[in-house]
């Protein structure tokens, strides 16, 4: 999307406009009674999780469809055995569900389970195409990953860039959950000078209790110092707390106001629970500007 029409976040109500949310599996099921909360037509996307499936990601990508929404299933790359298990789960999600966006991972099995070592092998294979899947998203680091730096991670977006649009594939960027605005808008910026538009969709944790943000962050290599957690609203000593991303959702309704940073969206991990983060939606939603 050019500049020109990005999406202007000025107040509450605006900073919320066109959010995601990811939703495991087993909460999928919740959905059809969330319409209040989460509009119809919003993307839930669907983690490729090491204990479930191919037929529970298949199953909660239909419930998704089922419920109104747009179902954005993960794909991890060094996790799949074969192209002909990628194969038919892509025919099986295409048929069942009416997939036609994924979100593509690398994922974390070392050495890889089958001939997939990266996501680029995926977009090079030609098999979303031969699927129909013509929008595929990929994950963005704003605070760097715990093996790749950053050269290496601006020099793989580039080439994944690149492939996908030889392939007239749509693309999108989903990030990294962060405890504070600031890297991750910097982050942005570089994107945009780099002459990357495409809309990027910024990770933002829902409520949970500190404890759990911690252990999230953590797995995930996201920078949790005392210094941000206080900038988030917590304390250390309120580990037992639950909390929700007030003022760093507040923090990107003033600094996404720049045009400079183009389409931006804000995606929820549902950290401490989907009735939590949905909850949390509808409250702030309300909240006069």
């Amino acid at each position: 999307m050019a500049m020109s029409q990005a999406i202007h976040l000025r107040d509450q109500s605006d900073v919320l406009d066109d959010f995601s949310v990811e939703v495991t599996t087993k909460d999928t099921a919740q959905l059809a009674a969330m319409s209040g909360a989460i509009p119809k037509g919003t993307i839930i996307s669907i983690p490729f999780l090491s204990t479930e499936s191919d037929a529970d990601r298949i199953r909660a990508a239909k419930m998704v469809r089922q419920a109104g929404y747009v179902p954005l299933p993960h794909i991890a790359a060094r996790r799949l055995g074969s192209e002909s298990i990628l194969s038919a789960m892509l025919s099986a999600l295409v048929n069942d569900a009416q997939v036609s966006r994924l979100l593509l991972v690398a994922g974390d099995a070392d050495p890889p389970k089958g001939p997939f070592l990266d996501t680029a092998t995926i977009l090079r294979s030609g098999i979303l195409e031969q699927h129909g899947i013509s929008n595929v998203s990929i994950a963005g680091h704003p605070e760097g990953h715990p093996v790749q730096n950053a050269a290496m991670l601006t020099s793989a977006l580039l080439e994944k860039r690149l492939i996908m649009e030889a392939a007239n594939i749509e693309w999108s960027i989903f990030t990294q959950f962060a405890f504070a605005s600031e890297p991750v808008l910097a982050w942005i910026g570089e994107l945009r000078r780099l002459g990357i538009e495409v809309p990027i969709h910024i990770g933002i944790p829902g409520p949970a209790s500190v404890r759990t943000l911690l252990k999230f962050a953590a797995v995930c290599g996201v920078s949790a110092s005392t210094s941000v957690l206080k900038k988030y609203g917590l304390s250390i000593t309120q580990l037992l707390s639950s909390a929700g991303p007030d003022a760093l959702v507040n923090e990107y309704a003033t600094g996404l106001s720049n045009a400079e940073y183009g389409d931006v969206r804000l995606h929820f991990y549902p950290f401490g629970g989907l009735h939590k983060t949905v909850d949390w939606l509808q409250e702030y939603r309300t909240r006069p500007s």
